[in-house]
Order: C-alpha cells, then sequence, then structure tokens
C-alpha cells in the first residue's frame, strides 16, 4: 500500500471514533484543525499572530534552549526530518509484558505517521521546505521476549539486549524492571553531534527516535522529546486500533520540535504568552486547552523553520532530498549475540531536597544520590548545579545514566526554596554581590535567567522590574 494512501485509509477508518482529552470531556476525533491557511512565506502570517510567536520564541524557546543554538543538540525533529531526506525511523522499545499483534504493529506506524506529519504538513510548500510529505518508518522492535510479537515476519527487526530498568518514586510498580534497547550505533540520538559518522548498513538503517510504550504509564500522560515519545503501551495499541485520541502523541512530537509545555500562567518563565494564544486562545502544547494542533500552532513551527532555515552550517538543504536511485544495501537483523551491550540515556524530572553533596556526587532526600558526569556543570549559571547547596529544594529536569546514576545533562533548574535566603541572591551563592546584579540586569534585558528569581523581588511586589535592580544596587552600595 502506498503511503499517501495508506494514511487516508487510516484517517477515514477513525474518522467517527471518540476520544478523551486530558481534562476528560470528551471530543471528536481529529488530529489538526480542518482549514489550514496555505502559505509562503512568513510574510504571510497574521499580524496578530507576530507577538505572541516573538514572545514563545525569545522566552520560552530561546531560553530555555530547546532547539540547541549556536551548534549544540543539533537533533531536532527538524534536523531529524532533513537529515534523514524526508524520513524520520522510530524503534519501538516495546517496555511491556502484553503481546501486540501484528496488525496492530502495522496500523501502529500508520498513526505514527499521521501524528508527524499533522505537524509536517503545516510546512509543505513554506520557505525552502523540501517535502510534501515525511514518511515515518518503524525500523525496528526492542522487546524483553520476542514472542510478545505475535505474528512475527522474517522482515522485522527485533533487538533483545537488556538493561535494568529501576523505577523512579511516584510511579508504578506494574513498570517492567527489565527494558530492551536497540544497538548505540544505529542510534542517531547518540550520533548526531558527529558529522563524520557513518550508521553501518547506511542511512536507512539508522533509528532518529524511540517510541517507548511502557506498561504501567499513564494513558493521557507522556513525555516527548528529541529522543522520542513515552507513553503506556496501551494508549500506543488505541492509537493503533483508532480507539484513543492521537493528540498525546501529537502533542509530544510538538517537543521533538523543541516546542515547550506552556504550563504555568501569562507571561511566566514556563507560561503562555501576555494575552494569550491568539486566533482562539488555545493551544495542542498547553494540556488540556486543545485537542487538535490550532491555526496559531501551525504558524509558529512555520515560524520556528524562518528562524533555523539560515542557522549557519545547520541545514544542507541542497542534499536534502533522497537519491533517485534505491538503497542497495538491505537491513541486516541484529540478533541477540552480535548486538552490543549499550545502556541509553533516561530521563529524570523531580523536585526534592539537596541532603548531602561532594565533588564526585549530589544526593537527594527522596530521589537518592547520582554521580556527577562530564558537562554537569553548564555554562549557563541557570542550569549549574555547583550553585546549589545542602538545604536547597530545587526542580530539576536532567538526563542520566542508569550505569552509576551519572548525570549527563541538566536540561533545566527551577529553585523552589533558597535554604540561604540572602536578599537579593538572583545566583544562590549565599550572598549579595555585584554577580546578582549583573544576572538580574541580563534578566531584565531577555539576555539571561535567574537562579532564583524569589530573592530578586526585593520590593516585595510580585513582580520584577528595574525597581528592584535599583533597590539592589542601593543594598549593595550601603552594604
Amino acid at each position: 500500500m502506498k503511503k499517501n494512501n495508506r494514511r487516508k485509509w487510516y484517517a477515514a477508518a477513525t474518522a467517527a471514533a471518540m476520544c478523551i482529552s486530558m481534562t476528560c470531556t470528551q471530543l471528536p476525533f481529529s488530529i489538526a484543525e480542518e482549514t489550514t491557511v496555505s502559505a509562503a512565506s512568513i510574510s504571510d502570517m497574521p499580524e496578530e499572530y507576530q507577538y505572541a510567536a516573538d514572545w514563545i520564541w525569545e522566552n520560552r524557546i530561546v531560553r530555555e534552549n530547546s532547539l540547541g543554538s549556536s551548534g549544540a543538540r543539533w537533533n531536532s525533529m527538524f534536523d531529524q526530518i532533513v537529515d534523514g531526506k524526508g524520513t524520520l525511523n522510530y524503534v519501538v522499545r516495546w517496555h511491556s509484558t502484553r503481546t501486540i499483534t501484528l496488525e496492530q504493529r502495522q496500523k501502529l506506524e500508520i498513526a505514527l505517521d499521521e501524528s508527524l506529519n499533522a505537524w509536517t504538513d503545516w510546512l509543505t510548500g513554506y520557505e525552502n521546505w523540501p517535502y510534501e510529505d515525511v514518511e515515518v518508518r518503524i525500523v525496528g522492535w526492542a522487546v524483553t521476549d520476542p514472542s510478545l510479537l505475535l505474528d512475527l515476519q522474517p522482515d522485522e527487526i527485533v533487538y533483545t539486549d537488556t538493561v535494568e530498568y529501576v523505577i523512579q518514586p511516584g510511579e508504578s510498580s506494574e513498570i517492567p524492571t527489565t527494558m530492551a534497547n536497540a544497538p548505540s550505533e544505529l542510534s542517531r540520538f547518540d550520533h548526531f553531534w558527529d558529522e563524520s559518522y557513518e550508521y553501518p548498513g547506511g542511512l536507512d538503517n539508522r533509528f532518529d527516535q524511540y517510541i517507548w510504550a511502557t506498561q504501567g504509564f499513564p494513558d493521557y500522560g507522556g513525555c516527548g522529546g528529541d529522543w522520542g515519545q513515552r507513553l503506556s503501551d496501551t494508549y500506543y495499541i488505541g492509537i493503533a486500533e483508532g480507539t484513543s485520541s492521537q493528540h498525546v502523541q501529537i502533542h509530544e512530537v510538538g517537543h521533538g520540535f523543541g516546542i515547550t509545555d506552556f504550563y504555568g500562567g501569562e507571561g511566566e518563565s514556563d507560561g503562555f504568552p501576555p494575552g494569550g494564544f491568539p486566533g482562539g486562545g488555545t493551544s495542542i502544547m498547553m494540556a488540556g486547552s486543545s485537542s487538535v494542533i490550532t491555526d496559531f500552532d501551525g504558524w509558529l513551527l512555520r515560524y520556528m523553520w524562518t528562524k533555523l532555515q539560515d542557522e549557519a552550517g545547520r541545514f544542507d538543504l541542497s542534499d536534502a532530498l533522497p537519491d533517485e536511485t534505491e538503497p542497495t544495501t538491505e537491513p541486516t537483523e541484529t540478533t541477540e549475540e552480535t548486538q552490543p551491550t549499550s545502556t541509553p540515556p533516561l530521563p529524570c524530572s523531580f523536585t526534592d531536597t539537596i541532603i548531602a553533596k561532594t565533588e564526585d556526587s549530589i544526593t537527594f532526600a527522596e530521589i537518592g544520590t547520582f554521580s556527577f558526569g562530564d558537562g554537569y556543570y553548564d555554562d549557563d549559571p541557570a542550569r549549574n548545579l555547583s550553585n546549589y547547596e545542602v538545604g536547597d529544594v530545587i526542580a530539576i529536569d536532567l538526563w542520566y545514566h542508569p550505569a552509576g546514576s551519572t548525570i549527563l545533562h541538566v536540561d533545566s533548574i527551577e529553585l523552589i526554596h533558597n535554604s540561604r535566603e540572602t536578599v537579593g541572591d538572583v545566583n544562590a551563592d549565599g550572598q549579595l554581590t555585584v554577580a546578582d546584579v549583573i544576572m538580574l540586569q541580563k534578566w531584565l534585558l531577555h539576555a539571561g535567567e535567574l537562579t532564583d528569581a524569589e530573592a530578586a523581588d526585593l520590593c516585595e511586589d510580585e513582580k520584577l522590574d528595574g525597581y528592584d535592580l535599583a533597590m539592589m544596587k542601593r543594598r549593595l552600595i550601603q552594604g
């Protein structure tokens, strides 16, 4: 079945299905607004969208570095699709003891194709985007027991190398403690930084992301990024069968493009634009707000491509289209005996109190101890763990290696409670210095972050502005 035809078939087969949104409201099945605007350039963007898009770009995407600016972490779905010449390859990590049929596996590939193209359809014909359609492929299954894949076909690639999975506080005891992985040498996530890297068997054999289908995970809760999407095994079977809405998967795919969550309030550091979302006031990236990609969401994606496409060295659009000749190298099935042992990094998000810290490790009251790996001290003061001390309560998003619980990367840190409670100590080093003045000044100019925003409110009026900066300077001068 041709790809475009199978997408139409799937849409027709599921058009009458009902879904439960994240706010438990029943909504008709849909993955995008029915009316989209055909546009050739950013100049066609509705004028009322400009401020909101600018605000999100500067205050969320650039500030949180969700697109890996300046050459670091060029691994968004924009990068993956262009480097893959219009394709995106998944490995399904079947972190489950349940069986899945051949028909369900085939339908899942179609559903994943629908979810991704719900976004990329907005880019078709827009500002040098080279693809009319992105081909989504499942190129392998990582499973602890191949017998869970019912009616396994000779051309299906199966990986059975396993590692221990440590259940985190708050996670369900139903999550299996053994997890399968695909080979590291085929993973784009493990090698995107090396421009000279060649995948064994060629580009078609690489995988860009995991679909991490987890038994015991909430059916309508998940996470996503440039590494893939993680939701429950029953949810992925549900979108394959058309009994679950795709909007949660589409939301997580949005993170793969670098779009942030909008959990906070209007104008807040983790919130949405002042004045709200234009064109209807909702967004699929605000949980419970919309079950479809809104007109503004689509324009935001276009806006981001406009910003990225000319970034020096990032995209080679001259080589973005597939080769005219078919590849001659057939995929090679990896068996249990020949697989390398590789343990991929894992994401972890929590709020906890630091109870101990050494040069080599940091210990939290509930989560336990992490060891420090290379690069855990970030040049960005807002993500530098050296600024935090015993007694501080922090909310942190990090990546760690299960072997030794080694911190590999810190995505974000928010100081919930400063144990030193020094007024004006915005960099949380225990004292008020010129460094705090510089940090607040940069924040007011939208050129930096605050480690402890609460400490900056010297006027105690629940807002940060030039009056707080002036008072901070006065305190510093007065000693």
